[in-house]
């Protein structure tokens, strides 16, 4: 009798150990889900900036970040060619930063700006750091 009970208690205790175990992962996927609905919602938007350039002046670039999660990149090296360059395709958004599918091109997301990145997805330091920033203007 007392060998059941025993067991009883132990199968008891595991499934609520387990139980709550379980809502806590589904609390946290669901939290970090509305994060991601929420930053993609904030990214949402056109950007401008002029990004320095090796050969060139700079590189004015505009990127329209849209709903659908397609973007447009529209851009022109100044000083160099009347040529403009369009690139499209779709967005994606990972740990706080905006992947665009189709080009090498990652940023860092903030509040009214995006940061270019480097091509290994991190931040780029140096003198002109601070210069490979698109600001949000819609």
């Amino acid at each position: 009798m007392r060998v059941g009970f025993f067991i009883s208690i132990v199968v008891l205790s595991f499934i609520f150990t387990w139980a709550c175990i379980n809502n806590q992962k589904t609390s946290d996927v669901k939290e970090r889900s509305d994060n991601m609905e929420m930053l993609s919602a904030n990214v949402i938007g056109e950007y401008l900036g002029s990004l320095p350039c090796v050969d060139c002046e700079a590189i004015n670039t505009l990127l329209e970040v849209r709903r659908d999660n397609s973007y447009k990149l529209t851009y022109t090296y100044e000083g160099k060619s009347d040529d403009t360059f369009v690139k499209q395709g779709f967005w994606k958004i990972n740990k706080n930063r905006l992947i665009l599918h189709g080009v090498d091109y990652r940023y860092k997301i903030t509040d009214d700006k995006l940061f270019q990145l480097d091509l290994a997805g991190n931040e780029i330091t140096g003198d002109l750091a601070d210069k490979y920033e698109l600001a949000r203007i819609k």
